[in-house]
């Protein structure tokens, strides 16, 4: 590569840094703009000599490339017809970062990742070590440690040690946001992203330690410890592709988490009009009404336990249902038996209602309110039935412990 300068009509000198390739048709040697960088003139306040400077950037981004392409080369040894292999010996090589990498390299990790470092002084790579840990990740999941541990197995190289790891956690962490939105731009590019419909839903991590701090917070866990924890909440694209996501403090309910990772959301990734599909967890007045005014659309989960009476008369009244296929497989499997044609395996029913729900107004006073919501009620035979048998199995064990309660000690409870 090199840079290439233009000096225009009116004395100011456009500068692009350029390949030169042969075109494999007429075996002559041509030039592509590899970036447009604009006028020499709009860098003089940055460099003293920005034709110098970005001269060495393009030999340093030559340099990079030859490294690129021969880390692209897979070295997987030799062996002697006369040499023999030690039984403990382990020379498997896995093969299966492969499609990873090419993964890696479509949404052009390496090339930010790269960008990053330059102005950093290390003596390790950070795409390196970003590779080391995107791959071990999806093929052999575990700690840092256990991932730096698989680095011999991997057959390719990586430039760094268990403690370069640790640093680059770092760096990752200072440039995420920028990270997150280039992967959402490049998966845009090379995956027409479908963002009209999405995803979200919140999980926690938990911290073996003794106390809290400001973020590590005790609340509720999925893992049911009592340990601090930490929430993530989690959006997805209608392919169930990662968008973004975000850290809240671990005292933090589920519902208080959506609002502003979609606002954030909207205003840097450009996100038109979307509708949000969420468990029951995110069904709160606030957010129904945020979405609302912002003309979203959502589908939420609802529990009739502890739900309003004309909800559960709606739900309990058998008129109204009707049999739907096409949406449940194994309920399109379960009808089409012989034995199974007395009741239909999955139906529905739904209504325009005027449904109340607690919002926070203004003065920060909740206060129920009328909400037009279609509410949509669906009934699966083959769930029906599997609840049913796990209320039966509570039941033969209730009645255990009553006939015979020194069986059951808090330890087995």
């Amino acid at each position: 590569m090199f840079l290439k300068q233009v000096r225009q009509k009116n004395g100011r000198v456009n500068i692009s840094i350029v390949q030169g390739y042969r075109d494999p048709l007429t075996k002559k040697t041509k030039h592509r703009v590899i970036e447009k960088l604009g006028f020499v003139d709009q860098y003089e306040h940055l460099y003293d000599d920005p034709v110098a400077h970005f001269t060495e950037v393009a030999r340093m981004r030559t340099l990079e490339a030859g490294v690129d392409e021969a880390q692209k080369e897979i070295f997987l040894g030799s062996v002697s017809a006369d040499e023999l292999i030690d039984e403990n010996e382990d020379n498997l090589q896995h093969m299966g970062f492969l499609p990873l990498s090419s993964i890696y390299h479509e949404l052009k990790l390496d090339h930010f990742i790269i960008n990053r470092q330059r102005s950093m002084a290390m003596d390790y790579s950070l795409n390196d070590v970003m590779q080391l840990l995107v791959y071990t990740r999806v093929l052999s999941p575990g700690s840092k440690l256990a991932s730096f541990k698989q680095k011999d197995n991997i057959a390719r190289p990586f430039n760094c040690d268990l403690q370069d790891v640790y640093r680059s956690l770092d760096y990752f962490a200072s440039f995420r946001e920028d990270l997150l939105l280039h992967l959402h731009e490049q998966v845009r590019i090379n995956y027409k992203r479908k963002a009209q419909v999405v995803f979200y839903d919140v999980t926690n991590y938990y911290f073996e330690i003794d106390q809290e701090d400001e973020f590590r917070r005790k609340g509720f866990c999925k893992h049911n410890t009592r340990n601090p924890l930490v929430q993530m909440g989690l959006l997805l694209d209608s392919d169930a592709i990662p968008i973004t996501y975000r850290l809240y403090k671990g005292n933090t309910h589920d519902s208080q988490t959506m609002m502003p990772l979609l606002q954030e959301t909207r205003a840097n990734y450009g996100l038109g009009r979307i509708i949000t599909v969420a468990d029951k967890g995110l069904n709160s007045g606030d957010n129904i009404a945020f979405l609302m005014s912002k003309g979203d659309g959502f589908i939420f989960s609802q529990k009739i336990r502890g739900a309003a009476q004309d909800l559960q008369s709606y739900v309990f009244e058998p008129s109204g249902y009707v049999e739907k296929k096409g949406i449940v497989k194994q309920a399109d499997e379960w009808s089409g038996k012989e034995n199974n044609q007395e009741a239909p395996a999955f139906c529905m029913k739904s209504r325009l209602y005027p449904q109340e729900f607690w919002v926070t107004h203004a003065d920060d006073t909740k206060r129920k309110i009328p909400l037009d919501v279609k509410q949509i009620v669906c009934y699966n035979e083959l769930y029906a039935r599997r609840q049913k048998h796990k209320r039966a199995e509570v039941l033969v064990k209730a009645q255990k412990i009553i006939s015979n309660p020194k069986r059951y000690g808090k330890k087995e409870g």
